[in-house]
């Protein structure tokens, strides 16, 4: 699971330069649709963390940033390229590239979704406006948005011991707001079971968050 898959900023198409020059944007996609291609087995659904890794992106900033914005803009430039590989391999009947949260998967044309059912978001991907237009304080009220999504429906709470809570979340006994929060997006975004996570350490996790809160 990603928490940057859409945040419902679609800004009118404008010819804004992108973060990186057309020839290596034209590399990185010769080389992420090798890596589609070549995962096995085929049709098989592919997370966005192995296709990051394997590609190696780095964007250079002239601007300090957090860690968040920095992962934001590779996951911008990533899916801007899954949505170029995907209006290209239709175009050229090639298959249809399914793209959800956090993974993606290579379809026969046959399970093609309508031309329209993900406009919004690949408008957002393939509009460089948006990547600029994401600041730090925005990003931050749209993964506190996503986080609060992410823990609905509110769990019963389950009394555990609070060592108990601080050992799933890897805290320290004085822990304080931000690390608690940190600790919680970091171990979510591993047991996620939309990233093949097992849903009961999921749900473990959850309640130990809502405990040590």
């Amino acid at each position: 699971m990603s928490a940057f898959f859409l945040f419902g900023i679609v800004q009118p198409m404008t010819n804004i330069q992108a973060p990186l020059s057309t020839a290596i944007l034209n590399l990185l996609q010769g080389q992420l649709e090798s890596l589609i291609l070549a995962y096995t087995p085929s049709h098989s659904p592919i997370e966005e963390q192995y296709l990051l890794s394997r590609l190696g992106l780095k964007l250079h900033s002239d601007t300090l940033q957090s860690a968040d914005l920095a992962r934001f803009q590779q996951h911008f430039v990533l899916y801007h390229l899954l949505y170029r590989i995907q209006q290209h391999w239709l175009a050229q009947r090639q298959g249809y590239l399914a793209i959800g949260l956090a993974k993606l998967q290579l379809l026969p044309l046959t399970q093609a979704l309508p031309p329209d059912s993900d406009a919004g978001q690949q408008d957002y991907y393939l509009n460089w406006q948006n990547f600029y237009a994401m600041t730090e304080q925005l990003l931050d009220q749209h993964l506190d948005a996503f986080w609060q999504q992410l823990q609905r429906p509110a769990l019963p709470v389950n009394t555990m011991a609070h060592s108990e809570a601080l050992a799933l979340l890897d805290l320290p006994a004085a822990f304080t707001p931000q690390q608690l929060k940190k600790a919680y997006r970091t171990k979510a975004l591993q047991l996620h079971p939309d990233r093949g996570g097992e849903q009961q350490q999921f749900i473990l996790l959850q309640q130990a968050y809502q405990q040590l809160q």
